[in-house]
């Protein structure tokens, strides 16, 4: 009989129960692997995942203050309160992808190019944006292009709500002209599932 077993039969003791947590990282490629050496705390309980992105903690009943941290550095955690009654899994996916601009409009100076963006953020339990990706060319045609991080993901810092977004940028550089097929405003989406 497993312990977590034997300890609910015994009169006046505290149940302990099994909280699997599975952490799911879906690349801007689209493809999801599981994220090993993600961070999870749950009270004063912690753990990391493996290689199959599982983690195992062993917790009394309660309310707990929870934490997931993926193990991409760039990446905001979930943080959440989880109560648990009872054996469960916790399910968590962070997913990376772009957000195309559905209208931009430039306004350029000598030295300087204002650009307002309107875009549509799609639905999600947690959304955040990090610094857009911008391609464009110079007065003159020369290639420009404004990036951070490797594929233009950078560190995410700004949760957003789904529906109509609205960024007025200001770049200390003359744009004539943006790509639209290549500018984008990378997304972090951070879902989950509690399950029994």
């Amino acid at each position: 009989m497993p312990l977590s077993s034997f300890s609910a039969i015994m009169s006046g003791a505290t149940p302990i129960f099994e909280l699997a947590v599975n952490v799911q990282l879906t690349g801007p490629d689209g493809i999801t692997r599981p994220d090993h050496k993600a961070t999870v705390i749950v009270g004063l309980y912690s753990a990391q995942t493996g290689p199959d992105g599982m983690a195992q903690l062993r917790l009394p009943p309660g309310k707990y203050s929870t934490l997931v941290k993926s193990s991409d550095p760039r990446l905001l955690p979930l943080t959440m309160e989880l109560i648990v009654k009872g054996n469960a899994t916790l399910n968590v996916q962070f997913k990376l992808a772009r957000l195309y601009p559905d209208k931009i409009e430039l306004d350029s100076e000598s030295g300087s190019t204002r650009i307002r963006m309107e875009l549509t953020a799609p639905e999600g339990e947690r959304i955040f944006i990090s610094y857009p990706q911008i391609i464009g060319l110079t007065p003159s045609g020369s290639p420009i292009k404004m990036s951070r991080g490797i594929e233009g993901f950078s560190n995410f810092f700004q949760r957003i709500s789904p529906g109509t977004l609205v960024l007025d940028l200001l770049i200390e550089k003359e744009i004539a002209v943006v790509d639209v097929n290549s500018t984008f405003v990378p997304l972090e989406i951070i879902e989950w599932q509690v399950s029994a």
